[in-house]
């Protein structure tokens, strides 16, 4: 989507990171709260890249983007990535935003 701006919001060492997937043409935006602690256990196991794991997430979620009508955001730690580490599809991500004030 051309219509989209990706963009890191929090990057420091000992938070948890944020990327803000805006819509340029509502100005709505989603943002994505990858849980420290999260990050800390994929790259303790053997075979998991988080930065691919991010990357991959964030692809997903492009399609949510592109719906949503209002400013959202989603954290995204264990409880809701499980022990797979495998990204959260749109559909599931989508029953798990919280609205923005």
């Amino acid at each position: 989507m051309n219509d989209m701006m990706i963009e890191r919001t929090e990057a420091r060492a000992e938070k948890s990171t944020v990327w803000r997937l805006s819509n340029k043409i509502n100005g709505h935006f989603l943002d994505v709260v990858f849980d420290k602690n999260l990050e800390n256990q994929m790259k303790r196991k053997r075979n998991f890249s988080f930065n691919r794991f991010e990357s991959e997430q964030l692809n997903e979620l492009h399609k949510l983007v592109e719906q949503i009508k209002d400013d959202y955001s989603l954290v995204l730690d264990q409880n809701v990535i499980g022990l797979d580490y495998l990204p959260l599809t749109a559909a599931n991500a989508q029953s798990l935003l919280a609205k923005e004030d």
